[in-house]
């Protein structure tokens, strides 16, 4: 009898362990491993929140992301590393293949070296743009995961965001982006 009394004593330690830990996780809100909330960002633009915020070429020029204000604009941040990110460059070359005539900006940013993005981008025959992240990266795009796609529309609102790999080719995405064009 006395080893079913210590039993359950150790049982009830063990869900209040539990139910401690579990409240603490959700205490944190779990924010790491989901996409950020954007809104509170649909009242200013991109553009506004963004500020000076600048990324550069892979010959070095610094393009403000300014520059892309009154375009639908594709930011996808990236790493050659990374291999969700590059499982979806396939289809983020299709994508681009299929409206690089239209009026969209497709803005690939990774943070690495242009020596390293260059060798891969050749290496993969990948001809979308490409750019190096600038310093002092925009809160609103400081995700801790990558890939992070933010599709913006021609005021520079965020209209869509994905965190994680995705299939950018489909039918259905590419309606969606001639819906904002």
């Amino acid at each position: 009898m006395g080893s079913w009394v210590v039993l359950v004593i150790a049982l009830i330690f063990l869900a209040g362990y539990v139910f401690v830990k579990i409240r603490s996780i959700s205490d944190r809100g779990e924010t790491r491993s989901k996409p950020p909330d954007f809104s509170s960002y649909q009242q200013a633009s991109v553009y506004e929140q963004a500020g000076s915020w600048s990324i550069r070429t892979l010959d070095g020029q610094e393009v403000p992301l300014t520059q892309f204000r009154g375009k639908v604009v594709f930011l996808n941040f990236w790493a050659t590393w990374c291999p969700p990110c590059v499982a979806e460059m396939p289809s983020i070359q299709n994508l681009y293949d299929s409206l690089k005539d239209d009026d969209i900006a497709f803005v690939l940013v990774a943070d690495e070296n242009k020596r390293t993005v260059r060798n891969f981008m050749k290496k993969n025959r990948f001809t979308f743009p490409v750019y190096i992240q600038g310093k002092d990266l925009p809160n609103l795009f400081n995700t801790r995961r990558i890939p992070a796609t933010y599709i913006l529309d021609r005021k520079g609102i965020v209209v869509f965001n994905h965190v994680g790999p995705a299939k950018w080719d489909d039918e259905a995405c590419l309606g969606f982006f001639r819906g904002l064009m």
